[in-house]
């Protein structure tokens, strides 16, 4: 009964604690993330930080809607990068390990520009 006691104490002591760490996060944000579609097309601002996974280089891509990824810029696990006027509604960019693998994605939406007639 005792040895059964301990095990059960163990285990729950080990799963509140690992409950209670946090997954290292991935910083990344598109600015502006929605814009006017007025204003279209728009630069963006794009930040990323994978510091935290202990990657010490990162890869982004971008794509247009209707269009492949390609590789915009490979780098620093941290930085910061601003696209030309070429971003439209759905612009896509994607960080991903120099591995291939996603981290994260973030895309341009837009709203709608008024007195534009859509159809």
């Amino acid at each position: 009964m005792r040895k059964r006691f301990s095990l059960l104490l163990t285990t729950s002591t080990m799963m509140a604690t690992l409950a209670g760490c946090q997954r290292p996060q991935v910083q990344f944000e598109l600015e502006p993330a929605v814009v006017s579609a007025c204003n279209l097309p728009v630069a963006v601002r794009v930040r990323w930080n994978v510091g935290a996974l202990g990657l010490k280089r990162a890869r982004l891509e971008v794509n247009n809607l209707g269009r492949q990824p390609k590789v915009w810029v490979e780098g620093a696990s941290r930085g910061e990068e601003r696209t030309g006027a070429w971003a439209h509604d759905g612009f896509t960019v994607t960080l991903k390990s120099m591995n291939g693998v996603e981290l994260a994605k973030r895309t341009l939406t837009t709203t709608p520009c008024p007195g534009k007639n859509w159809l």
